[in-house]
């Protein structure tokens, strides 16, 4: 009898996790997912994936089209946008720390502590970031078409509670796992297990997208532009988004005065395209982490609660976990 799998979360962590077990034939993969598949991550602010050889593998597996190039991160200081991070290279190292933690103080609202660091992608990387361009809409209903194909089934239901080796969704119905994953916030995961298994809460800082049309475009060189510091304290982020430049606020944007922010770094003029409210931001430190069983684990940035889970790395460890769950 094949062993059943459920993947709870149809974002891009979950369709993932379901092609790196593609190739295991005595299993049945369930998809539990109501809304969008894909998730926020097509929604979202900055996006751009790691090339790996696993990632090449991956879409050319799947027949998508794309493109290698090389990431370029900028920095705004006094005004002026630098090259990131080479830009800490040449700075009294006290000097690049309090920026570091500037940034992370302007993120996530509270004092860096041991997370200083992290605040900003990379800011000890000496090398160039290669990456991967693709339509990620693409990507996703390729990822869809692939599951399908190999007899995975998505089932349009919300979860309402999880149980040891049994799923409860909000129609009534019962779902049986043998091993499962979680791709879905850790807050959720935390209101569905009761008290099964010690899960911490977890807080992501409220992200706010405001995409906007710049009257003249002077920063199209760059991928990404980290902005630690700006008159209001609101952007921390802006990248280019088609035409367009999507800008990251956290925190309640009718509170902000995110006008005197995009004044600043669009000084030739901007109108504003759309605006994504209430998105997940960045994370907030743990005060404890989970002790899995054995058939069960988590996948993905929100679920691991690691801001360093980008997709590759969500990639890279599904294999492992289909390795260890799997193979023989």
């Amino acid at each position: 009898m094949k062993r059943k799998v459920v993947i709870v979360g149809g974002g891009v962590s979950g369709l993932v996790c379901a092609y790196a077990f593609r190739k295991y034939k005595d299993i049945e993969i369930t998809i539990l997912e109501p809304a969008t598949l894909g998730g926020e991550f097509l929604t979202g602010g900055l996006k751009y994936i790691h090339r790996t050889d696993s990632m090449v593998s991956m879409f050319t597996d799947l027949g998508l089209v794309f493109s290698n190039y090389a990431v370029r991160g900028g920095i705004m200081l006094r005004g002026d946008v630098h090259k990131y991070p080479d830009v800490f290279s040449g700075m009294p190292q006290g000097e690049s720390e309090r920026i570091q933690a500037d940034h992370y103080r302007k993120t996530r609202r509270t004092e860096p502590g041991d997370y200083a660091r992290k605040a900003m992608n990379d800011p000890a990387s000496t090398k160039p970031r290669k990456a991967l361009r693709t339509d990620f809409a693409d990507m996703v209903k390729a990822l869809e078409k692939s599951f399908i194909k190999n007899g995975g089934v998505i089932r349009r239901e919300r979860l309402k509670e999880i149980g040891k080796n049994v799923i409860w969704v909000e129609s009534g119905k019962i779902i049986k796992y043998d091993h499962m994953v979680l791709t879905i916030p850790l807050w959720v995961i935390h209101r569905a297990v009761n008290d099964l298994w010690y899960v911490p809460q977890g807080v992501a800082m409220k992200l706010n997208v405001v995409v906007i049309v710049p009257r003249k475009d002077t920063y199209s060189r760059w991928d990404y532009i980290y902005t630690p510091y700006t008159p209001a304290n609101a952007i921390h982020r802006f990248s280019p988004d088609g035409f367009a430049y999507s800008c990251e606020i956290n925190g309640e944007l009718d509170q902000i005065d995110m006008v005197s922010d995009l004044n600043f770094i669009f000084k030739g003029g901007w109108w504003i395209k759309y605006i994504r409210e209430g998105l997940k931001g960045h994370l907030l430190p743990l005060d404890n982490k989970v002790d899995w069983p054995s058939n069960v684990a988590t996948l993905g940035r929100f679920a691991k609660w690691d801001s360093r889970a980008t997709l590759d790395v969500a990639l890279e460890d599904a294999k492992k976990l289909g390795r260890r769950w799997f193979a023989r």
